[in-house]
């Protein structure tokens, strides 16, 4: 076991130009709206599928580390998420950069995303078997708890506007009904139009809603430059972000942990691992620390990046071990696999021990990459807030559009963002949550088709959501997460008490 260990580790080093390639085009791929690592590593499949498994799936897995924290820069710099999984980014990053700490907000979100992927790739190397094992618990049932996970952050995102909040995300979760129903396939407010049969579209609604809206917004200020995000771009910012990173090592591995149990469940994904890494973060934080939240937190922002790249050392778990892929993108890694005769399951690692090591060991390379050119791209990505809005409208403006189009290539989909950025616009004027909204109408597709599998399970009966020892613990852990910001306080002062009398 041990020599396919190490044969695994010599197989990597022979491939780690292409770990380095992954994560750079991984980067570019993250920092363009509309792009993913799912949809890039489709369209370069033909190319992947040429090359030995090895280094295609290696090169995929490098893209897929790098995209997650390029998925930062336009969400830093100008409020533009590139995926679901950064949207929470730009709740603590954009106004970090308005306050022209956008270096340091950098710093953090790279060395962040290093040590997740740092963390991940140490469970799967180490506990695969087990943690695939662990991963076959859950069912449908333990799964829409967990999705609940990521709906409780709307009240807890809206400071100052709670009402505004609940209300906008239980809107999107209304949204997101629109389509075939998830178990019997009848049509639900679609209108008689073909485009809404699989529902509202996730990524144009994200640009509308969080991107265009915000342009809407700059043009009515007739600001022509945005003086608030200048700053002098230099290395010291970077590396004052890395410092509070290292002063955090407690958020880092908490946030890391729930990236990677969520990724080892299949169709999770990084949509619900940030919001709930970023719950759980306020959550325990303390009560100085959450007046920070919204308003430019270095303890979210941690929170988002580490659990969305421990995510993807959670998802190689089932992928590798079961030929599940816990997410959009081990979907065509499976495809990859596949594609080369390779045996899913179990039996993957008798026959092709080596080949599954240089893999996990790679995760390894895909961190220190990360960092390091991490570093360099964001000195080159931070001097953007210098550049005047008056120029960075019309490009951004174009960019909206590509995005929208990019995933499907539908026209519709571009009036969607428009739509989408009209209401971002009028919620955000009026003190409402576009970000509640995305949750709900990201997680509703999810949480519904689960919540109807886990009543099938019990015959049409709620109770085999409380039975299973799983559920239980599950449901424990979403009770204190609600109940303990109301309890912290006298908590604490029970505790001060207590100790006072020793």
């Amino acid at each position: 076991m041990e020599s396919v260990i190490f044969d695994g580790l010599q197989l990597m080093f022979a491939d780690i130009w292409f770990v380095f390639i992954g994560v750079v085009v991984g980067m570019i791929v993250g920092a363009t709206p509309g792009l993913s690592a799912s949809n890039s590593t489709a369209m370069l499949l033909p190319f992947i599928l040429v090359l030995p498994p090895e280094k295609g799936i290696i090169f995929i897995l490098g893209l897929h580390c790098g995209s997650q924290m390029g998925n930062s820069f336009p969400a830093i710099l100008l409020n533009i998420p590139g995926t679901p999984s950064s949207a929470v980014t730009t709740l603590e990053g954009y106004p970090l950069a308005k306050q022209g700490k956008a270096s340091m907000a950098l710093g953090v979100c790279v060395l962040a995303s290093a040590f997740g992927a740092l963390l991940g790739g140490i469970v799967s190397l180490t506990l695969t078997p087990f943690l695939a094992e662990f991963a076959l618990r859950f069912s449908p049932v333990e799964i829409t708890i967990i999705i609940l996970f990521g709906i409780v952050i709307i009240a807890q995102i809206s400071t100052g506007a709670i009402y505004k909040g609940i209300l906008s995300g239980f809107f999107g979760l209304l949204v997101s009904t629109t389509g075939a129903d998830p178990m019997w396939g009848q049509y639900r407010g679609t209108f008689g139009s073909v485009y809404l049969i699989d529902g509202v579209p996730i990524v144009p609604s994200l640009v509308g809603l969080l991107a265009f809206s915000e342009l809407l917004l700059q043009i009515e200020e007739k600001d022509t430059v945005k003086e608030s995000l200048r700053e002098k771009v230099t290395l010291k910012g970077i590396l004052e972000g890395f410092t509070e990173v290292i002063k955090r090592p407690a958020e880092v591995i908490r946030s890391s942990v729930i990236g990677i149990i969520i990724g080892i469940i299949p169709g999770a994904g990084g949509s619900v691992a940030a919001p709930v890494a970023y719950q759980q973060s306020m959550t325990f934080s303390s009560r100085e620390e959450k007046e920070k939240f919204g308003k430019g937190s270095i303890n979210g922002l941690i929170a988002a990046d580490a659990s969305n790249n421990g995510m993807v050392g959670g998802s190689l778990v089932p992928l590798l071990t079961l030929g599940i892929p816990g997410c959009s993108t081990g979907a065509v890694l499976l495809v990859a696999l596949t594609y080369h005769g390779l045996v899913m399951g179990p039996e993957l690692f008798s026959l092709n021990g080596e080949m599954v090591y240089a893999v996990l060991w790679s995760q390894f390379l895909a961190a220190f990459f990360i960092a390091l050119t991490g570093v360099f791209l964001a000195y080159l990505a931070v001097r953007v807030v210098n550049v005047k809005m008056s120029i960075l409208i019309p490009i951004i403006s174009v960019l909206t559009y590509i995005g929208a189009f990019a995933q499907n290539e539908l026209v519709f989909d571009m009036g969607v963002m428009v739509v989408m950025g009209v209401l971002g616009y009028f919620m955000k004027k009026y003190n409402y949550v576009p970000l509640a909204f995305l949750l709900g109408l990201v997680l509703g597709t999810q949480f519904e088709a689960n919540l109807f599998r886990g009543l099938r399970m019990g015959l049409g009966s709620p109770i085999r959501f409380f039975i299973s020892p799983v559920a239980i613990v599950l449901w424990m852990l979403l009770i204190l997460t609600i109940v303990y910001p109301f309890i912290q306080k006298p908590l604490t002062a029970f505790i001060r008490r207590s100790f006072g009398r020793r």
